[in-house]
């Protein structure tokens, strides 16, 4: 990897933890997007939105609840994405990387919003007097900071840890390898387990299933499991239908003893 593609990534690592402070939430931290610049930076745009698109899958469901802290996909997919191109392998690769920067630079990015606390006195008393100038400043330098730091390691970590990784990635044994495409497989379902988790209403069941039955045998012949799941949802869906109505008869009938009451 040359200088100016490791500064590139770095510079897109950065971009990442802009988003939601300076940019608003312009999504530039979701792996598809991260994936995209990645491709454009190492001249394989299309890897890099495949690799990106399967990462999103990943982490879409990585919801950060309450006092729990969120993975830092940013540069998780920043650099797993950056890695899968430049060694030439898949998503495998791209998780094997990525998921572990992730938890790391989220721990470095507590340190990092503790270590401004320090700072709150300061614009404390900035507020007391009614200096917002000096406010203003210490708001650009925690970004900037942050901005900075988030390049360094990004940049740091590819244009001199290259070697290593591609080192790394090249001497993984067979099983290894295979365990990683398992995994590679298995995790975008993990993540929709873990969207739906949040989202999920059970009325919404029969819909899942048909959606499910429909991309599983696209493009292939369905058999008769797939025939038996639609004919199962489609026969839950009359269930919903005929229970709510139901439901209104028996609201109309109780408004209308309240009428003749």
């Amino acid at each position: 990897m040359t200088f100016i593609q490791a500064l590139l990534i770095g510079l897109i690592a950065g971009l990442t933890v802009l988003d939601g402070n300076w940019l608003g939430e312009a999504k530039f931290r979701e792996p598809v997007v991260t994936g995209f610049l990645v491709g454009l930076a190492l001249g394989d745009v299309t890897k890099g939105l495949k690799v990106g698109a399967e990462l999103q899958l990943l982490w879409m469901g990585a919801t950060g609840i309450g006092p729990t802290a969120q993975l830092d996909i940013g540069t998780g997919g920043t650099i797993g994405a950056a890695v899968a191109i430049m060694t030439g392998k898949g998503a495998e690769t791209a998780i094997l990387f990525g998921v572990p920067v992730a938890v790391v630079m989220q721990f470095i990015n507590t340190l990092l919003i503790a270590s401004y606390s320090g700072l709150m006195h300061k614009v404390d008393n900035d507020i007391e007097a009614g200096n917002f100038k000096s406010i203003a400043l210490t708001h650009h330098f925690c970004n900037w900071a942050t901005f900075a730091l988030y390049s360094l390691v990004a940049f740091v970590a590819m244009y001199f840890g290259h070697g290593v990784i591609q080192a790394i990635a090249d001497g993984l044994p067979a099983w290894a390898n295979a365990g990683l495409n398992g995994v590679a497989a298995l995790l975008p379902a993990l993540g929709f387990a873990l969207l739906l988790n949040i989202i999920f209403e059970k009325d919404l069941t029969p819909y899942l299933i048909i959606g499910f039955v429909l991309a599983a045998y696209a493009g292939q012949a369905i058999t008769m499991v797939g025939i038996t799941l639609i004919a199962f949802a489609i026969a839950m869906i009359i269930y919903q239908i005929r229970s709510n109505q139901g439901t209104v008869v028996q609201s109309a009938s109780a408004l209308d003893d309240e009428w003749e009451d």
